[in-house]
């Protein structure tokens, strides 16, 4: 079966999409969450993808064929390395910034505090007993908002 440069660019978008979702929470002892932060590596770090679990993206070819087309296709324009190349790869698009806001933005809606309370000398942080339902409406709503969005190669 042939695979398209085109379809493996459409796994990757859905795959960052999907993985924003609960990349924008942080996980502390206990079972607390928090916002991430707002700056360019707190969002690498709620959307990169690694070539390690490249086989999570659902394309039917080789875990050595799918590296090399994936090689090929990070040009550093949209889709880029991030790190030392071939560890982990993004795309780093206007898109992916707002995909990032509007679930920073959606917890933050849910009372999930973000930043360090100075007075208590520790992080904001919250528990949530639905987190994971919470995720998933999420997910499914970062998949409808910008899930359709054209990724060309």
């Amino acid at each position: 079966m042939k695979v398209t440069d085109a379809e493996i660019l459409r796994a990757i978008w859905l795959t960052q999409v999907k993985r924003t979702a609960k990349g924008v929470i942080t996980n502390y002892v206990g079972g607390s969450k928090g916002l991430t932060g707002d700056s360019d590596q707190d969002r690498h770090f709620a959307q990169y993808q690694s070539m390690i679990s490249r086989g999570n993206l659902g394309i039917p070819l080789s875990n050595g064929q799918l590296a090399r087309r994936l090689k090929a296709l990070i040009d550093g324009k949209t889709l880029h390395w991030n790190g030392r190349p071939g560890n982990a790869y993004e795309f780093r698009t206007e898109a992916s910034m707002n995909v990032f806001r509007f679930a920073r933005n959606w917890w933050a809606e849910r009372g999930v505090p973000s930043g360090f309370d100075q007075v208590n000398k520790r992080m904001r942080t919250i528990r949530l007993s639905d987190y994971e339902s919470l995720a998933a409406q999420l997910e499914q709503e970062l998949l409808d908002r910008f899930g359709i969005l054209e990724v060309t190669p």
